[in-house]
């Protein structure tokens, strides 16, 4: 199993998860000619991309759904609230696969298991990818408003974990932002803090996780090295015993290399604790 980032932002999220020869997004937040770039970097073809799993509606997850559904054929999959509410997008001749918050769903050699996130849109979810036959274990979970119990549940055993960590407390109170912008970003329905990521963090660590991927910084209100720092805080009270594994910061601008994950959980095992979390950022 391999996980790449495309690219995380306000401007644009999509994740690459693969497994043997199947090839699946996790949406689709930039143009068609962004999506081919960004897979070229990677040396990915488009037309072997076999699905898109959208989690919700904003255009930052969905903005080249429609075009790159339509010139390449990529089935999308996604819920009827989210399918609903992405109507100006489509036009009637994509394939859309629709599924059930809380549900499981069958893409190649990947099943993915969707659960309800609290964002503040139609009918939200984040997945899980799990790999047949090795059994390992992606997470894919940005836009969360905030971690409940079943999206702890969900996300506990992950090999390796994509999490949003949107914005730093203090440089959201003191962005420009209208408040009620901030109150949005900074509650329920809006985004985690480096501090709510790092929390998680801390409760889903365990000795297999293999890479932690920090996703969805605002550009406004957070950079790659206050998110790091506090996350990596977080980690390292949880002991070194539980958590070995690579910590690193997914860009807006370019892909992030691919995490090959069985390797990732291979090296976390053999890593000492001491090592634990200063490796490759």
């Amino acid at each position: 199993m391999r996980v790449a980032s495309l690219g995380s932002g306000s401007r644009g999220n999509s994740v690459l998860v693969e497994a043997g020869e199947t090839r699946v997004l996790v949406d689709a937040g930039f143009s068609g000619t962004g999506l081919a770039h960004r897979l070229e970097r990677l040396d990915r073809d488009p037309r072997g991309i076999d699905a898109v799993v959208v989690t919700h509606e904003h255009r930052d997850h969905t903005s080249g759904v429609g075009i790159a559904a339509r010139r390449w054929g990529w089935p999308i999959f996604l819920t009827a609230g989210t399918a609903e509410a992405c109507e100006g997008l489509l036009r009637g001749e994509e394939e859309l696969v629709l599924f059930a918050p809380e549900s499981r769903f069958r893409i190649g050699s990947l099943e993915f298991r969707a659960f309800a996130t609290c964002h503040d849109a139609a009918e939200p979810v984040a997945v899980t990818a799990t790999e047949s036959g090795s059994g390992l274990v992606a997470g894919i979970a940005t836009d969360l408003g905030r971690a409940t119990a079943p999206v702890r549940a969900a996300l506990a055993g992950c090999h390796v974990l994509v999490l949003e960590a949107n914005h730093d407390e203090v440089r959201l109170r003191e962005s420009p932002y209208p408040w009620s912008v901030k109150q949005r970003i900074g509650g329920s329905r809006g985004h985690l803090s480096n501090r709510l990521a790092g929390e998680l963090a801390r409760e889903l660590a365990h000795p297999e996780l293999g890479a932690l991927l920090l996703a969805h910084l605002s550009h406004e209100c957070n950079t790659p090295d206050l998110a790091r720092r506090e996350v990596r805080a977080a980690l390292r009270r949880t002991g070194t015993a539980r958590f070995r594994g690579s910590l690193a910061v997914a860009g807006q601008e370019e892909p992030t290399a691919p995490i090959d994950v069985e390797r990732a959980v291979r090296a976390a095992r053999r890593r000492t604790p001491q090592l634990s979390l200063f490796g490759r950022d």
